[in-house]
């Protein structure tokens, strides 16, 4: 991977800054106007901070990174040290990253193959970027086998994440948080009809396309994201907590998630209408939750594409940030 130890390149700065044009009015509050002299950090510096980001910890380097001070780090949930962790045990990068940002927060959600111990790992991450470091670091790592085929489809970066949406098929940033909230609430009430999916919606977690897998011996694989939610089956995810937007891209309408699904494993409490007799079956007939990071395109108001990854965790695990 071709790493760029510093940002200070005027080339790098001249496309990564951006200065506000003009004052903002008072706002009608009474509280202070932002000043016109506030410098952004735009998408390519956002990108930037991600790249070093990446090498640092795949290559033992934390100095590499620009850290704040206070700067806090998890790892599937647990708060760690820098250094620690896949910081000590990452020997590279992998082939993919797929990298999304969000100028007007600072926030950086990313996807990306990596060596860990001479094993395949699929790393999930968070960065908040302020004053020029990153101060915040989720993490989810999910370690896998070797020869896993999965990893090799895990977080490439397909042309459609980058298909410039018209103006007029673009939603506002509140929009695109409600439409990856509707999507949530479609799985809670197992419903279709709560979300706007294009009949071509193409779902992948952990690397492995879930939906319009014409030749999958599994049928609800072969179904698309509507269809899937239609089913019922998705009665054994009880609840979804912790939901947080943190990074939303309103240019390329794309808009990120992480949040918990909690499984009761007995569904007892849940409406016969909702669950439709559905017995929970193998894992799903025990308390576990899953850690979900998720991505979503979204053209003309529907969603298009949806990268996630999933990881298990402890029953109703609080993912230790708070809600924002």
């Amino acid at each position: 991977m071709r790493f760029r130890a510093t940002l200070a390149s005027s080339a790098v700065l001249a496309a990564a800054l951006s200065i506000t044009a003009s004052a903002v009015a008072q706002p009608s509050n009474g509280s202070a106007p932002s000043s016109e002299y506030k410098v952004v950090c735009g998408d390519q510096c956002l990108r930037e901070f991600a790249e070093r980001f990446l090498y640092g910890i795949t290559h033992n380097e934390p100095s590499a990174v620009p850290l704040a001070p206070n700067v806090r780090y998890t790892e599937n949930g647990v708060e760690l040290a820098i250094g620690d962790a896949l910081w000590a045990t990452a020997d590279g990068l992998g082939e993919n990253q797929l990298v999304f940002t969000d100028p007007a927060s600072g926030g950086i959600q990313l996807y990306a193959a990596v060596i860990e111990s001479g094993l395949p790992s699929m790393l999930a991450a968070r960065l908040k970027v302020e004053n020029r470091q990153i101060t915040e670091i989720e993490t989810s790592v999910l370690r896998r086998n070797e020869g896993d085929e999965a990893i090799d489809r895990f977080a490439v970066d397909r042309p459609i994440w980058w298909q410039q949406v018209p103006r007029n098929q673009r939603v506002s940033r509140q929009a695109l948080i409600d439409i990856a909230d509707s999507y949530f609430e479609g799985i809670t009430q197992s419903r279709g009809d709560l979300t706007p999916f294009h009949d071509d919606c193409v779902r992948f977690e952990n690397g492995n396309q879930m939906t319009l897998v014409p030749d999958s011996p599994n049928p609800v694989q072969r179904m698309s994201c509507r269809e899937q939610f239609d089913t019922g089956r998705l009665v054994i995810v009880t609840s979804i907590s912790n939901r947080r937007y943190l990074v939303v891209d309103e240019e390329n309408q794309i808009v990120s998630a992480i949040a918990t699904f909690d499984h009761r494993g007995d569904l007892s409490s849940v409406p016969m209408e909702r669950g439709r007799s559905y017995t929970p079956q193998g894992v799903f007939s025990r308390p576990m939750s899953f850690l979900i990071f998720e991505s979503f395109k979204v053209i003309d108001g529907k969603i298009k594409q949806i990268e996630a990854t999933v990881l298990q965790v402890p029953y109703r695990m609080h993912p230790g940030w708070p809600a924002r």
